[in-house]
């Protein structure tokens, strides 16, 4: 018998509704005797075990109908593997040379996965700027948010700095808009007006990380030292787990010849997260200072970390000459050649480390993982 949790009548196993109240019968696990009585004080006991049974049930299926999906993915992956070894076995026997293909395969999976991340990023960041409104046309501001992710979203910085600016002269007090602001004008290379929105974001957020960061690189790239290895440094001070502020700050303190600092924080900055541009730059102070093979072996660091970076090839193949390693040194000079046939220095081989070797640029890709939100089509790219 089951015992309705409304007005406690007793109806048969095969009823889904009282037949005296018409509510919806909640089943308990047993069975109660026809003609034991239920007390009233043990009636919410006997409701909540009802519910929590209710409850089992629709996990259950919920469990069955994921155990259904996961064996229909596991089928497609199947088949998708098959098809993959079948075009793999093809293109090999047609005479294609598929050795660097699980490592490009590899290479643009995690550079989509990345760009996922983002865009997740960026749509956290959006919906931030929208809990911090506090205008009176929400819509309108809306549109322009909008509009302006949708750009960013697409590689289209630039154009999209007309929309933000709108919805920033619309509300200035909106200091997540203004840091997102900065951030753009700072991709496209605008470090004037970059300066301007962080000026008014630290006005309002004196100990704001990113916008205390981004202060010091866009002072870094207008020329202002000084002023941009304080910023760098207080940035340092306000986060000191942050990989790309220790080695930004690195690479300015190399560049103005202060090395001993400059090898510290760049330590730091692996030690927080391995990364091929700060290896690279340590090469670049290494040699500077003298120690090429300490240099060789920051250089054979950044090649692993990341098998595409042509100028790091490039570098170390000249100081393999340099150290009289000739067949090493040809390997790296094809490899750098193959990454990028059109730099012509590759072919000259002249000049370990250019003047800008240490310079902020390289550091763009770092940057833009811990700082800025979206790869910019128009912005600065780091050289191979």
């Amino acid at each position: 018998m089951i015992h309705c949790q409304n007005c406690t009548t007793r109806n048969s196993l095969d009823r889904d509704f009282c037949w005296k109240c018409g509510s919806k019968l909640l089943v308990a696990s047993g069975t109660v005797p026809f003609d034991s009585a239920i007390p009233l004080m043990d009636e919410h006991v006997l409701e909540r075990i009802s519910a929590l049974e209710y409850t089992i049930n629709a996990l259950n299926k919920r469990v069955e109908s994921i155990m259904d999906t996961v064996e229909r993915v596991a089928a497609n992956n199947f088949v998708d593997h098959t098809m993959i070894e079948t075009l793999t076995d093809s293109l090999e026997s047609a005479g294609i040379n598929l050795k660097n293909l699980e490592a490009e395969w590899r290479r643009r999976l995690d550079s989509r996965i990345l760009e996922t991340e983002a865009m997740d990023r960026l749509g956290d960041r959006v919906q931030r700027i929208m809990e911090s409104y506090r205008g009176s046309d929400r819509k309108q501001f809306a549109l322009w948010i909008e509009k302006s992710y949708e750009l960013l979203v697409a590689g289209r910085a630039r154009e999209s700095l007309q929309f933000l600016k709108f919805a920033f002269e619309h509300e200035p007090a909106n200091y997540e808009l203004g840091l997102l602001l900065a951030e753009v004008y700072f991709q496209v290379r605008e470090y004037t007006k970059a300066k301007e929105c962080i000026a008014h974001v630290l006005a309002a957020k004196p100990n704001n990380f990113e916008a205390t960061f981004l202060m010091g690189l866009t002072e870094h790239r207008r020329g202002n030292l000084r002023e941009a290895q304080a910023k760098l440094e207080l940035a340092v001070d306000l986060k000191k787990e942050s990989s790309a502020a220790h080695a930004s700050l690195g690479s300015l303190l190399a560049e103005i010849g202060h090395n001993q600092q400059a090898l510290k924080h760049l330590a730091t900055a692996l030690k927080l997260k391995p990364s091929a541009p700060v290896h690279f730059l340590m090469g670049a102070v290494y040699y500077g200072a003298g120690q090429h093979k300490r240099a060789i072996q920051h250089l054979r660091q950044a090649t692993k970390l990341d098998p595409q970076f042509g100028e790091a090839h490039y570098q170390l193949g000249l100081l393999c000459l340099e150290m009289n390693w000739l067949r090493k040194a040809q390997e790296c000079f094809k490899t750098a050649q193959a990454l990028n046939p059109r730099e012509t220095r590759y072919r000259k081989r002249v000049r370990s480390f250019s003047e800008d070797a240490t310079g902020p640029d390289q550091l763009n890709t770092l940057i833009r993982e811990e700082l800025l939100l979206l790869k910019c089509q128009s912005g600065p790219k780091r050289a191979k």
